[in-house]
């Protein structure tokens, strides 16, 4: 229910969308903390590279901070047991050693209700995170991308933040 009313806002968020100097370093460091205590249960491997150095950029807190939990609970959930938040440039990255998903399906999973390839379930979510995570992108003027980490699995998501 959670996910419905932040897509919700989100379309609401079309005009008025509060932009501040927001700190992705330290955005970064906390969503690790919130989510540490799961995927420390789940025996997942959680951490973050590249925030040793502060990162500003001109952007909503609140959207920033939904797409880390978006995509850090997706990782949680479809990911294997290896999870890093990694910091380049302007880029922010949810990289995870899982099985991946297919390039041809990473285009539908910003599609409200899509879970994975055509006739696979990915797990019990209702397939809004990454719905939500397209959404928050454009409203915030950054790039969303997916690429594969290895040919063996694994995802790479990253939201990547214009110029100022």
């Amino acid at each position: 229910m959670d996910q419905l009313l932040a897509l919700a806002l989100a379309n609401e968020r079309r005009t008025g969308l509060q932009q501040q100097a927001v700190r992705l370093d330290e955005l970064i460091r906390q969503a690790v903390l919130r989510h540490l205590a799961r995927a420390d249960a789940k025996g997942v491997d959680l951490g973050a590279k590249g925030i040793d150095e502060p990162v500003t950029v001109q952007a909503s807190m609140a959207l920033v901070e939904g797409t880390l939990d978006n995509l850090i609970d997706n990782a949680l959930r479809y990911g294997g047991r290896t999870i890093t938040i990694e910091l380049d440039g302007r880029t922010l990255s949810v990289i995870d050693d899982g099985p991946g998903i297919p390039d041809a399906a990473q285009r539908d999973l910003m599609e409200r209700w899509t879970q994975g390839p055509e006739g696979q379930k990915l797990g019990e979510g209702a397939g809004l995170g990454t719905a939500i995570v397209a959404r928050y992108a454009k409203l915030l003027g950054a790039e969303l991308s997916f690429a594969k980490v290895s040919e063996e699995g694994g995802l790479r998501v990253s939201l990547a933040f214009g110029p100022d």
